[in-house]
């Protein structure tokens, strides 16, 4: 996979294949940005998590078929996380896979749903429960996009620029935390702006290296699930109480509770989640909801990282330094039997 940088969207015309047809499937809140690109068949979504669907993987798919999408069309997904994991889903399956790419337009999909090749649909109310890895051909970042989002929307992207961090680098996440506290993301200056195009594409590297030694998510690649297991357990508690919790966000609450866990288990200090919690807060970001361990217990069962009643979780040591960790499910009862989220 390749990835991309720049300001000027028009760029894209440069890297994109000569083939028989480009599809962009799009969210629509995005596709004013893309009005130049005179040669793109345009397939609009609606991004919203409640949509990422096998039904609506059908009607892209059904789409495509009934505006001639062959074996050599070229699939363009732009838009947030939700888009491009659909995208990346319907080129993968449609006519057993064809050529595509991604063009993330949030800061959250820049810095995650984009990169690894992860792409899925949500079944029965849990995350990603159906889907596919296999990679795009490339990735086009670009920080224009990030001015138009809302400041919540823009936060939890620095939630997982953070959490990022913390899996492979101190420094590193040292400097964003400074950097982002003073960050006006509406009016940044041409450095400042530049800055944060610098620190996507960073977290977008360290992402992409372990992705290539481990594709498939057996090893290596495990570290990048810091704050998922317990985070996506409290996005399906939040879907099922119609309450509403961003992904970032999510993560977010899910690794300070990775490292509550951790200290619980001897494997960190004991003020390590404060610590990470008190950083997150600078920066806006919410890291806790007040929901009880056993609320969200029946949706870690049911996550992708779990077999035969056994979990594998990634839990912090320290700043820049985590640790893959088998746990029986019961043994995870009892360590998190006080655990609040």
């Amino acid at each position: 996979m390749r990835l991309y940088t720049g300001k000027d969207i028009s760029k894209l015309n440069a890297i994109i294949p000569d083939n028989s047809g480009i599809f962009a499937i799009i969210d629509n809140k995005v596709e004013e940005y893309f009005s130049a690109m005179k040669n793109w068949k345009f397939i609009t979504v609606s991004a919203k998590e409640s949509g990422k669907t096998l039904a609506e993987a059908g009607r892209i798919c059904t789409r495509l078929m009934e505006m001639g999408a062959d074996r050599d069309c070229f699939i363009i997904g732009a838009g947030g996380g939700v888009t491009t994991d659909l995208a990346g889903f319907v080129a993968s399956v449609y006519k057993r896979g064809v050529r595509f790419a991604l063009v993330p337009t949030t800061l959250l999909a820049a810095a995650d749903a984009s990169i690894g090749g992860k792409n899925g649909v949500n079944h029965l109310g849990v995350k990603n429960m159906i889907g596919t890895i296999t990679q795009p051909e490339w990735v086009f970042q670009s920080p224009v996009f990030f001015k138009t989002l809302s400041r919540r929307v823009f936060r939890e992207g620095i939630a997982e620029l953070l959490k990022t961090f913390l899996i492979f680098d101190a420094d590193l996440y040292g400097f964003a935390v400074s950097f982002l506290s003073g960050y006006d993301y509406r009016n940044p200056s041409e450095k400042e702006e530049r800055l944060l195009e610098k620190i996507v594409r960073e977290c977008a590297r360290l992402k992409m290296e372990v992705v290539r030694k481990d594709e498939k998510d057996r090893g290596e690649r495990m570290v990048l699930n810091l704050g998922h297991t317990f985070g996506h357990a409290l996005e399906s508690w939040a879907a099922a109480n119609h309450r509403t919790i961003l992904h970032g966000e999510a993560v977010a609450a899910g690794t300070i509770a990775s490292a509550k866990v951790a200290a619980n288990l001897g494997l960190c200090p004991k003020n390590l989640a404060d610590e990470i919690s008190e950083d997150f807060r600078k920066l806006g970001i919410k890291t806790s909801y007040g929901v009880r361990f056993s609320q969200i217990f029946s949706a870690i069962r049911q996550d992708k990282k779990a077999s035969a009643k056994i979990l594998t979780l990634i839990l912090p040591l320290g700043i820049g330094d985590v640790v893959r960790y088998v746990i029986t499910e019961s043994d995870l009862e009892k360590v998190c039997s006080r655990l609040v989220i």
